[in-house]
């Protein structure tokens, strides 16, 4: 059965009469064809490897930090007095996801007397420089020497907007206080606005008296 290119130049030679493309240049045409074809395939496979290449290239782009700092020291002060001093063993910078992760993180902050007001260390931190947002995980410890106790947790989220600190809804938190109280549950939320801590799931703990609780 003849295919579509022959009956297409079936009906020009009748249109047209035979004498219009000598058989040579039918011929030249014939092989021509499946090369430009041949051409147009190589090339589209190359334009779509060039793609590909592309976005791997900035996949890994985005996986690489811009800046990093080994052995962060970053301090603080206010009103000509130090207030925070920030320590990490690597810091890496992100512009791109606005990010800074910092790997064994250890705050401390300091008082109007300078002496230790609040005490953290997690194994990692991921802050959000645009929302101020954090995600801490790893042995996260927080030390309160205002408030006299301390929270334990294996993973915190903190959220700057509404000043809540909170942590997946199955993990386990322990609140520890200087005379060894402590209280351990699920479910943990704690609103600094409020200082209102509560949680969701069972909760258990002991109590220890003091002349002070008297």
């Amino acid at each position: 059965m003849p295919g579509i290119a022959e009956k297409l130049r079936a009906r020009a030679a009748l249109r047209h009469g035979p004498a219009e493309r000598p058989p040579a240049a039918r011929a030249t045409a014939r092989r021509a064809a499946p090369a430009a074809v041949a051409l147009g395939l190589f090339l589209l496979a190359g334009c779509s490897l060039d793609y590909q290449d592309a976005l791997a290239q900035e996949q890994a782009a985005e996986n690489v930090p811009d800046t990093v700092a080994i052995g962060l020291v970053h301090k603080i002060h206010k009103d000509g007095r130090l207030s925070l001093q920030l320590e990490a063993t690597r810091a890496e910078s992100y512009n791109s996801r606005n990010q800074t992760v910092l790997t064994n993180a250890h705050f401390v902050e300091f008082d109007a007397k300078g002496d230790n007001s609040t005490e953290g260390r997690a194994k990692k931190v991921v802050f959000h420089t645009d929302t101020e947002n954090a995600e801490i995980s790893g042995t996260v410890h927080v030390h309160s020497a205002k408030e006299k106790g301390g929270v334990n947790a294996e993973s915190l989220s903190w959220e700057n907007k509404t000043k809540t600190l909170t942590a997946p809804p199955a993990d386990t938190v322990i609140i520890t206080k200087d005379d060894g109280s402590s209280l351990s549950g699920s479910g943990f939320k704690g609103d600094f606005k409020t200082r209102v801590v509560t949680f969701s799931g069972p909760v258990k703990g002991t109590y220890v008296r003091t002349d002070e609780n008297k």
